[in-house]
């Protein structure tokens, strides 16, 4: 590509760059997106009479959880429009807000523009301007040093998704922590995870099957805002009669679509889940032929020690999702030899209820005890705590238990961001499992948000690194970094995730600024970089080095991205950042030299090995516009996932009894209060109000901040209900500050009676330069449940645990 002008381009990237000097000159700025040499680059596309104009096809952000294939316009080498691909049959011509804001986006204010160093304190934002050479050659250094002093493991890299594009491979060679589990999204898999087996809050079943179902039950999930591409397969299921019901405390877009809105209590979900499930026990409405055939409940439990009776001699040949050790094989009670049996013996008939006494022993099923633990909730009881009727809770089980096949969509956000979410995970797998409503035909359970088996999965694959090279693993997540003595010294993070994937961001602030050294990759200027010594830019997925970028198998396709455009100013693809790192150890010849060769080893032979990727090869990609179909993807794709029944648990069955925690108490589900976020907590005299965050249409976690369109219309707001802004002299659009002892922020308000009184909403976190003051982080809860240590996804951050107050700023 030739370096000078042109009359119909303007200036090449790399001609812009020679022409303004970029390599000179100081920035004491809070960052470096108000550069005066972006004019020219953040400016609309200018018009030409005959512009020089392309299509490329582009696959969208990762982190949509879709990746949906864009057609877009490339003219005068600028993206200036962006269209649902038509590569794709109907079903997959998608786009949402996101996608199309992605024109803004690019082109934003906020881009980092070249390497950064710190000349003021952590957090002042003020920086220099230097080269990539010595941006990279300070890194390591630093890295270097570290571990020569504190050793290997003082080093911390980790990835989140906007500035990274799923391969990783930096932090791998250095051996460095990533700070085990991430704790976000986590707490109701975590209750599922024991039953249904690892990873299982991806269903194995097709979102498209939403029409198939009687009733489909929304648990804190709202899709027609938080996923806009998925929400067509639950208008769908609408138009075909499917009766909806909604949990959320606010009444949310999903709920205006639905024929039943529950506005429940933040943090009080497994009530009326568990309130169902007394109903669905008294009355007798639960399946009993499948609980037999399906679940544990019929396996035998020794009454006094609380543990299974299982056999000395003959172990479960798949090891448990917690302790990853075999097992003895549990008995149940056979009912044609009257005697314990293996439960998996041929012939066997297993009792659902009764007492035994077995060499002295009182045994007792699974089924007894589980009884036993829901009498102890009334529906009085599942009421006053959650504030939904009665009558409601028990016509909804009676519509879930009775009326066909049913389906439970949870929303990874909402009611998961509570302490007790791994209570309602679990319940909810009770829930599931006494009625049949899984494996089946319109039924399911779990997170249906573009994951799991929507379309047929492509066989790619994966570049592996040498044996030696890889994390090392401390054992301690990253949120407990902040509070815990720890070695690391050094942090090297692609993307914010120091404020995106911590609460009470004063904490994990403060730790930050002890490290000896942190630098930062992005794209934009978000909140992290302020406390980094070192900047990076990266560019854009629009962007790259080369004509090809990521290679990526989503929605029934793989896809090529091709057709990219120059990166802007000094930004660089994270594959070429990685090489640069890497090769300050010598390790650059381990990693893929290019984006081409990474996706053509992807892809390499697979057809071989897959007949559903036959003819799919790098070059035939090429020749397709770089987005080819999986044999079976479309419309009609219906996986018919466990329905042979057999999952990935000791037993192979659904197994609803944790004896891994019965030191605990919580072989059921105990419900218990959220950790801050409860009525009848003392702290609500000093801060009265549930504050809540989640997911809009406009941003998925802190990404697509930096769009000028959506923050023109969508920055920083707080929602309020109109009887609590009334009682504070809060009008629409005043300046309010939210606080609590952790912290505070100053933002917007918007009164909005689509919430419950008591209650305040905002859309999950947005960069910390767009609020008045502080952030939204600042007040959030950083509590750990102590008992999901011992799960398999560990604590979950409960961002919505937390109570605050707020005033006229």
């Amino acid at each position: 590509m030739s370096e000078t002008s042109s009359p119909h381009r303007g200036l090449t990237r790399r001609g812009f760059l020679k022409a303004s000097g970029v390599a000179a000159g100081a920035l004491g700025l809070a960052g470096a997106a108000s550069m005066t040499t972006s004019d020219g680059w953040l400016a609309p596309a200018k018009a030409y009479a005959e512009p020089e104009e392309r299509v490329a096809h582009l696959c969208h952000q990762f982190h949509c959880l879709t990746g949906c294939n864009l057609k877009c316009t490339i003219r005068d080498e600028r993206v200036a429009l962006i269209e649902p691909s038509d590569l794709v049959d109907e079903t997959h011509r998608t786009i949402c807000l996101r996608g199309i804001n992605e024109v803004a986006h690019i082109y934003s204010q906020d881009r980092l523009q070249t390497p950064l160093r710190r000349v003021g304190e952590r957090g002042e934002g003020k920086f220099e301007q230097i080269s990539w050479d010595e941006a990279i050659k300070a890194i390591a250094d630093a890295f270097k040093e570290s571990q020569q002093k504190y050793g290997e493991n003082s080093v911390f890299v980790r990835k989140s998704t906007e500035a990274s594009i799923g391969f990783d491979f930096i932090g791998a060679l250095l051996r460095a922590d990533q700070g085990g589990e991430w704790g976000l999204d986590r707490g109701q898999p975590n209750g599922q995870t024991p039953a249904f087996g690892a990873f299982s809050y991806c269903p194995s079943r097709s979102i498209w099957e939403f029409s198939d179902a009687s009733t489909i039950i929304e648990v804190g999930h709202n899709p027609l805002e938080s996923g806009i591409v998925w929400s067509r397969a639950l208008m769908d299921a609408k138009e075909a009669g499917v009766y909806i019901a909604v949990l959320d405390p606010r009444f949310s877009g999903t709920a205006s679509k639905a024929d039943l809105w529950l506005p429940v209590r933040p943090g009080t979900d497994a009530a009326v889940i568990q309130g169902m499930i007394r109903a669905i026990v008294d009355e007798q409405w639960y399946d009993e032929e499948f609980v037999k055939a399906n679940t544990s409940l019929p396996f035998l439990i020794d009454k006094k020690t609380g543990k299974n009776y299982r056999s000395d001699d003959e172990l479960c040949p798949n090891p448990t999702v917690v302790t990853a050790e075999d097992t003895g094989k549990p008995y149940v009670w056979d009912e044609v030899t009257n005697a314990p049996a293996l439960y998996d013996a041929e012939g066997v008939k297993p009792a659902l209820e009764g007492s035994w006494t077995v060499d002295g022993k009182e045994l007792v099923t699974e089924f007894s005890l589980m009884k036993k633990w829901i009498s102890e909730y009334s529906l009085e009881w599942a009421s006053e705590t959650s504030g939904i009727e009665q009558d409601v809770i028990v016509d909804l089980a009676d519509r879930y238990a009775n009326n066909g096949p049913a389906i439970i969509d949870y929303g990874l956000g909402g009611p998961d961001k509570y302490t007790n979410a791994d209570v309602l995970g679990h319940s909810m797998s009770i829930l599931t499992a006494l009625t049949g409503n899984y494996g089946r035909k319109g039924s399911g359970f779990g997170f249906y948000g573009g994951v799991g088996a929507d379309d047929p999965a492509a066989t790619l694959n994966y570049w592996t690194l040498p044996e030696e090279y890889a994390y090392n693993d401390s054992g301690m997540a990253m949120y407990d970094m902040v509070y815990n003595k720890n070695n690391i010294h050094v942090a090297l993070t692609f993307g914010d995730a120091f404020t995106l994937e911590a609460a009470s961001a004063n904490d994990t602030l403060e730790w930050v600024k002890s490290l000896d050294f942190f630098a930062i990759i992005d794209i934009y200027h978000s909140s992290a970089v302020d406390y980094a010594d070192i900047v990076l830019p990266a560019c854009t997925k629009f962007e790259c080095e080369e004509d090809v970028k990521q290679l990526r198998a989503s929605y029934g396709h793989v896809m090529l991205a091709n057709g990219m455009v120059d990166p802007l100013f000094e930004s660089k693809s994270d594959l070429q950042i990685e090489r640069l790192l890497a090769a300050e150890w010598g390790l650059d010849h381990l990693i893929p030299e290019t984006y081409e060769e990474l996706a053509r080893f992807s892809v390499e032979g697979v057809d071989k090995l897959d007949p559903n990727m036959k003819g799919i090869t790098y070059d035939a990609l090429l020749k397709n516009g770089g987005c080819m179909p999986v044999a079976g993807a479309g419309p009609d794709y219906r996986p018919d996932g466990h329905a042979d029944q057999v999952y990935t648990t000791p037993s192979t069955k659904i197994e609803l009894y944790y004896e891994y925690l019965l030191d605990q108490g919580h072989q059921f589900p105990v419900y218990e209060d959220a950790n801050e976020a409860f009525e009848k907590n003392p702290l609500k005299d000093t801060y009265p109000l549930y504050f809540m965050q989640g997911k809009s249409r406009y941003r998925i976690h802190a990404y697509y901040t930096a769009s000028p369109w959506f923050q023109e219309d969508f920055g920083p707001c707080v929602n309020i209900f109109p009887s609590d802004a009334e009682a504070r002299g809060i009008e629409n659009g005043d300046s309010v500050k939210v606080f609590n002892d952790r912290g505070s922020f100053v933002c917007t308000a918007r009164v909005n009676p689509a919430l419950q009184p008591g209650v305040l909403f905002m859309a999950e976190t947005t960069y910390t330069r767009y609020y008045q003051e502080g952030f939204l982080q600042n007040v959030t809860n950083s509590a750990r449940n102590e008992r999901c240590y011992e799960m398999f996804h560990g604590p979950q951050i409960p961002y919505n645990d937390t109570l605050v107050q707020i005033e006229k700023a």
